[in-house]
């Protein structure tokens, strides 16, 4: 029995072995990926300070260009509220001419109209001209 405990602790103590030199191998192998994952986190940060720099700089631009345009849309609401007001009155205008002209047309119309008639039937009874005759 005591052959079969000391066979026991051999195998015990080859296969901590074992296992020690397989941790070994992995903890070079985790090492060697993290060296890798540093060099690359190392690359990125350089290669993505300027490029947040730049995004940054294209940010301030575009914010300068948006109030801008806020800027360029209140005058020109305000130029289309000045051109609507323009219309408006030229509206107004016209109305006030069309009538302060229309009426004295349509009388001084109605009135030659009255005179037309009037020399036109003068002309007819002078001549000896009959409405019916005249009307065919």
């Amino acid at each position: 029995m005591e052959n079969f405990l000391t066979i026991a602790q051999i195998i015990v103590l080859f296969l901590l072995s074992g296992v020690s030199i397989y941790a070994m191998v992995v903890l070079v192998k985790l090492r060697d990926l993290l060296g890798t994952i540093d060099l690359n986190l190392k690359e990125v940060a350089t290669r993505i300070i300027p490029t947040l720099e730049n995004l940054e700089v294209i940010t301030k631009k575009i914010r300068v260009i948006v109030e801008n345009f806020d800027e360029q849309i209140v005058m020109l609401n305000s130029t289309v509220e000045t051109l609507k007001g323009v219309a408006d009155n030229v509206a107004a205008f016209e109305r006030r001419v069309q009538d302060a002209i229309e009426s004295p047309i349509m009388e001084v119309m109605n009135s030659l109209g009255g005179v037309i008639r009037g020399i036109t039937s003068f002309f007819n009874r002078a001549l000896g001209v009959r409405p019916s005759q005249y009307e065919d």
